[in-house]
């Protein structure tokens, strides 16, 4: 892994860029569920409806987002159910006309809300990545342990 990759690993969300946290955010504000019932433990129908839903137009917003990040994001599920909840929302969209249009609605009102967004990087964030940019010595996967330990706090203190 280059530096280059490493400080994008360090400094994730540029203006309007798309995270899971934003992700679901959006979701939560357009569909009137809480983010608490989305990643909460919940299996009651509209809540599991809706979470499959989330997972999936995840997947469609950032398809770099692993199944198991989803499911950290998501109450901790693991990466099976995630994809399960993927699956199974993809073939809906593709059998039914009506279940495409919804969501193709509901992913552009997401990326319109995601744009509309200001979250720049944090100054310990920039300070982290010249830090690593700085240091001649660290090999790449040196940069990769300190870019994911950067990003653990930033799990840890922004969802």
């Amino acid at each position: 892994m280059s530096v280059e990759t490493t400080v994008r690993l360090i400094v994730p969300a540029k203006l309007g860029n798309p995270t899971i946290s934003r992700i679901i955010r959006a979701f939560s504000r357009l569909t009137g569920t809480s983010v608490e019932d989305l990643a909460g433990p919940s299996q009651a129908a509209t809540i599991s409806h809706h979470r499959h839903r989330l997972m999936y137009l995840i997947r469609e917003i950032d398809p770099t987002a692993s199944y198991s990040l989803i499911g950290r994001h998501l109450g901790s599920r693991d990466m099976a159910t995630v994809h399960q909840a993927v699956t199974k929302i993809a073939m809906a969209v593709e059998q039914s006309y009506q279940v495409a249009t919804e969501l193709a609605a509901i992913e552009a009102e997401i990326r319109n809300d995601i744009r509309q967004e200001v979250d720049a990087p944090g100054p310990w964030q920039l300070l982290a990545a010249c830090q690593v940019l700085r240091d001649d010595k660290m090999t790449d996967a040196e940069a990769r342990k300190v870019a994911l330990g950067f990003l653990q706090q930033l799990e840890a203190s922004h969802g």
